[in-house]
């Protein structure tokens, strides 16, 4: 019975894979896809993140106590730590785009590890366009967003080099720009809400419930939620809820650019036959 019941299980759940590919509609749907993907797949995409994120979470904690503290030989050290926290995320993010990417397309000739130097390098070129491209109206770093999320799933689907992927993911960009504008809009609307939420939230905790309904003495409380280093901490616990998520939808958002990309260059072809034929 147990086992009848794991294989309908199965079956529904690439069912829903092979549905959520097919879809078609506004610039949130690659996001609705991916947020149903981190539902039925919630066990293998939380131990995976939890395995990329471990050293960076300790070491940004460190970092964050080191800088309020004003430590500073303690936070050149944290620094370098976190250089070293941060490869170690992006590998294994790239994993969890793997593991994605295979579901969704089957890669299953593909070496994961022969790609990492270059997913790494373009990682990297991502995070300076991001940094450095704020400066310039923000165009490097819209294109910095989109090539560090792409960079796995670009590079797993074929053997050709990073250079001639990396133009090829800058035409789909540029087709989709629009698109992705709106996705990334969304995406920051969303984070506001949850920043919101959270610290209204422990206001309204901290301010009545725990005082009023509870009778708990909240001084010592409020002087603790009241610190940067506790703000700074829920910023991060919120980026590590926005990160899981957008390291899938990027997966999503991929397919969805280059499938868009392909058809309008499919529709042109299309259109100059019909055209030499007449």
């Amino acid at each position: 019975m147990s086992a009848t019941t794991t294989t309908r299980s199965d079956e529904d759940k690439d069912g829903l894979i092979t549905r959520l590919l097919e879809v078609q509609g506004p610039c949130t749907t690659p996001l609705d896809a991916a947020l149903e993907y981190c539902r039925v797949r919630a066990d293998r995409v939380l131990p995976m993140y939890i395995l990329a994120m471990t050293p960076h979470a300790i070491v940004t904690i460190l970092l964050i106590d080191a800088v309020i503290a004003g430590h500073r030989s303690s936070v050149v050290t944290y620094c370098i730590w976190l250089t070293g926290a941060m490869v170690w995320r992006w590998v294994w993010l790239a994993r969890l785009q793997y593991n994605v990417q295979h579901e969704l397309r089957d890669l299953r000739n593909m070496q994961f590890w022969a790609k990492v130097p270059a997913i790494l390098y373009l990682r990297l070129l991502s995070n300076v366009a991001i940094t450095w491209g704020s400066l310039l109206v923000g165009v490097p770093a819209f294109y910095g967003l989109f090539v560090g999320g792409f960079a796995a799933p670009l590079l797993l689907e074929s053997r050709t080099s990073a250079a001639t992927r990396l133009k090829e993911c800058i035409s789909w960009i540029n087709f989709t720009a629009k698109r992705l504008f709106r996705v990334s809009m969304v995406m920051t609307v969303i984070t506001i809400i949850g920043i919101i939420a959270v610290f209204v939230s422990q206001a309204a905790l901290v301010g009545t419930v725990l005082p009023s309904l509870l009778g708990v003495d909240t001084a010592d409380l409020n002087i603790t939620l009241g610190s940067w280093a506790w703000r700074l901490r829920v910023f991060y616990f919120l980026f590590l809820l926005i990160d899981v998520y957008w390291a899938v939808a990027c997966v999503f958002l991929y397919y969805d650019s280059q499938s868009r990309r392909m058809a309008a260059d499919l529709r042109v072809r299309l259109a100059n036959v019909t055209e030499v034929s007449a």
